[in-house]
């Protein structure tokens, strides 16, 4: 079903700088043993937020992720803290998250999440079969234990970066994963190095995924499908489009030493650069305008472009100036995925009413299939 996103302060805490694998794809060049968040800071972190969320009444629910490197070699820390906010009781709606790669699930560390399932749920990352999984992420990162998290979890979907090793057989691995029940949210690896023709895989890898769910309504389509295209219905993004997340401001990470940034992508982990906060505190993250590179202006996917601003910091030191070689990625992505949700929308019309939001939705996705069709991918 595709619904509008609900409004929600997300807040990630960089637990580690530490992790135990090296993923190919990973954009946190500056891994270290030693930077670690303390477990007073955390709650301290927390207890403003929870804080400043209740004052503000705000609508949604404040979403809380534990990030690293890797967080479970923090475990001691996210242990005491998700105890601590449930024996607080806060009076705000909100949501407990870790993202991890799986491989330091022991018998000790699921026995506790079992019992503190309803508090906290694990968001796991999995590219595919296991060899996909060890092209990836190496040896130690065969397949983590899918099974556990849905068993736990079952509306909680599996994060898999698309990197361009995984390109060729893409559909394969993820239809793999659908069958066997699990819901999966993929996309695209951050910083790839795109290469011409690698659309024309990715175009033809979605379009198979695409099939697969017209196929198969019953199964909520993996949220690549779900994102939708009602931007381009809007006047006021003709010339100044929104940008396409919330970093800085509905979005912020704290680093190990307490730090705030705009999301994770902006911690020094990532780009090395230890005074980067005094830069950052001088863009304008309210001023949709900051985000734009005027070389952009011309170009007519800019309105549904998703760039990732911290990427753009790191690999070219402004955050306007994007990475051009996910362009084409971006345009097959825009063309299949339009057509899919026509498609999908349709043939749910004959089961069901739509919702007022999904017949918004469809308008957005015809808008989009007719702007993006003849767009030539060679």
């Amino acid at each position: 079903m595709i619904e509008k996103q609900e409004s929600s302060r997300v807040v990630s805490l960089m637990l580690t700088w530490q992790c135990n694998l090296n993923c190919i794809y990973c954009f946190e060049e500056f891994k270290c043993a030693n930077k670690e968040m303390p477990l007073e800071l955390a709650k301290k972190i927390l207890q403003n937020e929870f804080e400043m969320f209740a004052e503000k009444q705000s609508d949604g629910k404040l979403k809380i992720e534990f990030f690293g490197g890797e967080p479970l070699l923090k475990f001691d820390v996210i242990r005491g803290v998700t105890e601590w906010i449930a024996e607080k009781k806060f009076p705000v709606e909100y949501e407990l998250s870790v993202t991890t790669n799986g491989t330091l699930l022991t018998s000790e560390v699921r026995d506790w999440f079992k019992n503190y399932k309803d508090y906290i749920k694990i968001v796991l990352s999995v590219d595919g079969a296991n060899d996909i999984q060890y092209i990836n992420r190496g040896k130690k990162a065969m397949l983590p234990p899918i099974d556990f998290v849905r068993n736990l979890w079952p509306d909680v979907h599996f994060k898999s970066t698309i990197s361009r090793m995984a390109l060729p057989t893409l559909s394969e691995d993820l239809i793999a994963l659908l069958e066997q029940g699990h819901s999966v949210a993929p996309s695209l690896a951050i910083g790839e190095a795109w290469q011409d023709g690698d659309e024309i895989v990715y175009k033809r890898e979605l379009e198979k995924l695409a099939d697969w769910h017209l196929l198969h309504l019953d199964v909520e389509p993996m949220r690549i499908f779900l994102q939708h295209f009602i931007v381009l219905l809007e006047p006021h993004c003709l010339n100044a489009p929104q940008k396409n997340c919330g970093t800085g401001t509905s979005m912020v990470t704290y680093d190990v030493d307490g730090t705030a940034y705009p999301c994770h992508l902006f911690v020094p982990i990532t780009h090395g650069k230890e005074e980067a906060i005094k830069e950052l505190n001088k863009v304008d993250f309210q001023n949709d305008l900051s985000f734009i590179d005027t070389a952009c202006m011309e170009c007519g996917m800019l309105r549904i472009c998703k760039t990732c601003y911290g990427f753009n910091y790191k690999e070219r030191g402004d955050i306007r100036k994007r990475d051009r070689r996910a362009c084409k990625m971006q345009l097959a992505e825009a063309q299949v995925i339009s057509s899919f949700q026509i498609n999908y929308l349709m043939l749910m019309k004959k089961r069901r009413e739509l919702t007022p939001f999904e017949l918004y939705a469809l308008k957005g996705a015809l808008r989009c299939y007719e702007l993006y069709k003849d767009f030539n991918l060679e």
